[in-house]
């Protein structure tokens, strides 16, 4: 009975074990597999996609020859100490469970990994041998994004060496609502070399290093002073779950792309990624990744995964220093089409279509303040009303000192709220003409500020409360490309059935504008 119990502890004590390691590593393998998944529906995975079917057909034929899982703690032990490294490769039971991990259960990514990396990694090792740092940091690009450049974390690390931010920002990445250098593969090693060099001369160890990068300095520097020691290993228990299981999974990301030919696992031979296979230019014109399509038939899913740093396909080559990567067999007419390419269609990709983030970015818009009025509805508070319009309960008073004197709203009160709104000025045609007092500036509405183009506008409010209907002033609209009737109104802040009575155009014919037609708009 004794014996029982024992043996009934025993497995308990191993069955908490396993789910405590598991839950150390609950985000480095769901990461992995996310980043591994989004690898897969690329454009140049797709293209290879037909080759990897054929040489992993059947869910069995992922499992190595030979498991890590059958081999004694002395075989692995062993293979690490023979491989050379500046970085320390202790073996331990946490590194042998990221090994079977690497080797038994994902061996066909592994694969794949092996196939990306004939290409990559002599890339990565030019870079960070240069930066003097140990070439075997290559192998943090696995764990890290499964060498996918366009990888995302769910706390916002991009690219394939998964910077935070405010991180890259430090080392001279450039990230803003149209590019994010985080995602170029060359730009982001020279990044991740230096930071990862810097971490070392802080503690002068690798696996800290190692620990630092994943989960930063003051996390690393809590856990020393909290554990007393100055190792990986010593301080273990003290570090965030994630960073626990970062550095074992290092070690066996090490060991699976060393010995896979020991486990039986085969490199994918996977073509010359495409970016790989490319000449780069820099650009003098701003350029949509559309155009070059339209153009150069290029498709735009190529474009993209040459470009990946690119995030809304807009390069703003007139703006500074930006490049554009192309098949090699392309560079050449491009430079002589450059021009040509970047006016075709330069209305449609630079003109009204535009979001206001690319807009923003080519620097002809601008924020500026201004007030809008809310009338308040049954059951509004000063909570609701603020948190609707996004800003503070006490903002919202001061711009209301009246109201704010007393504790509840009235309904139907007119309350001021200001707002931060986009414009871009438009360059006055000859047909075009206005008034002195008619501002010319077209009203950009951003997503939250949808909701407030139903309330009241000042001279609303002032028609309201004097009585008096503001002076309403006509201007002559020349009819583009592409525009209706609707698409009219609704930039002039007018009905269709207004501009069709002032234009004597019945509705049966509202379809038929045509371009180059003056609309009169009241």
């Amino acid at each position: 009975m004794k014996r029982r119990i024992q043996y009934l502890i025993y497995i308990l004590f191993i069955s908490l074990s396993l789910s405590a390691q598991e839950f150390d590593n609950a985000e480095i393998y769901p990461q992995f597999e996310r980043n591994y998944d989004s690898l897969l529906n690329s454009y140049y995975m797709k293209h290879n996609s037909k080759l990897i079917r054929q040489r992993y057909s059947q869910p069995d034929e992922f499992a190595p020859r030979i498991k890590a899982a059958d081999l004694p703690d002395s075989v692995l032990a062993k293979r690490l100490r023979r491989i050379p490294s500046a970085i320390d490769l202790s073996y331990n039971d946490k590194v042998r469970n990221h090994i079977i991990y690497y080797v038994d259960k994902i061996g066909d990514r592994v694969g794949v990994m092996l196939g990306l990396s004939k290409y990559y990694f002599p890339l990565f090792e030019d870079i960070l041998d240069r930066v003097g740092v140990p070439e075997e940091l290559k192998y943090l690009v696995i764990i890290e994004s499964a060498l996918n450049p366009m990888a995302v974390s769910r706390a916002g690390a991009t690219g394939p060496w998964q910077f935070m931010s405010s991180t890259g920002k430090m080392y001279d990445l450039r990230i803003n609502s149209v590019l994010d250098d985080r995602r170029d593969p060359i730009k982001s090693t020279h990044a991740a070399a230096r930071y990862l060099r810097d971490l070392y001369k802080i503690y002068g160890d690798w696996t800290l290093a190692l620990a630092a990068y994943n989960c930063g300095p003051g996390n690393v520097n809590k856990a020393m002073r909290r554990s007393g020691k100055d190792t990986f290993w010593e301080m273990y228990d003290f570090l965030p779950r994630e960073t626990r299981g970062y550095v074992p999974a290092y070690i066996a990301a090490v060991y699976a792309m060393t010995y896979y030919k020991e486990h039986g696992i085969e490199i994918a031979p996977l073509s010359k990624p495409l970016s790989l296979i490319s000449d780069t230019v820099m650009l003098k014109n701003d350029i949509h990744l559309k155009q070059i399509e339209e153009v150069m038939s290029i498709p735009i899913e190529r474009l993209r995964e040459m470009n990946p740093q690119y995030k809304t396909d807009i390069i703003p080559g007139s703006k500074g220093s930006y490049s554009l990567k192309l098949p090699s067999t392309h560079l050449y007419n491009f430079v002589s089409l450059e021009d040509s390419i970047a006016n075709y269609k330069k209305d449609e990709y630079f003109g009204e279509g535009r979001s206001k983030e690319e807009l923003i970015a080519s620097g002809e818009i601008e924020y500026r303040e201004r007030t809008v009025y809310h009338k308040v509805r049954k059951n509004e508070t000063w909570n609701s009303i603020a948190r609707r319009y996004g800003v503070t309960v006490k903002q919202l008073k001061s711009w209301n000192k009246k109201a704010s004197k007393r504790k509840y709203l009235k309904i139907g009160e007119l309350l001021a709220v200001k707002q931060k709104q986009a414009f871009r000025k438009e360059k006055p045609t000859e047909e075009t003409t206005t008034t002195p007092e008619f501002n010319t500036e077209k009203p950009i509405v951003s997503s939250e500020n949808e909701a407030i183009s139903t309330q009241p506008t000042a001279e609303e409010i002032k028609e309201q409360t004097t009585g008096k209907k503001p002076v309403q002033h006509i201007v002559n609209h020349k009819v583009k490309q592409g525009e209706t009737i609707a698409k009219i109104a609704k930039r002039y802040g007018v009905t269709i059935d207004q501009i069709l009575r002032l234009n004597n155009i019945s509705k049966a014919k509202a379809s038929k504008i045509k371009i180059g037609q003056i609309l009169r708009i009241k």
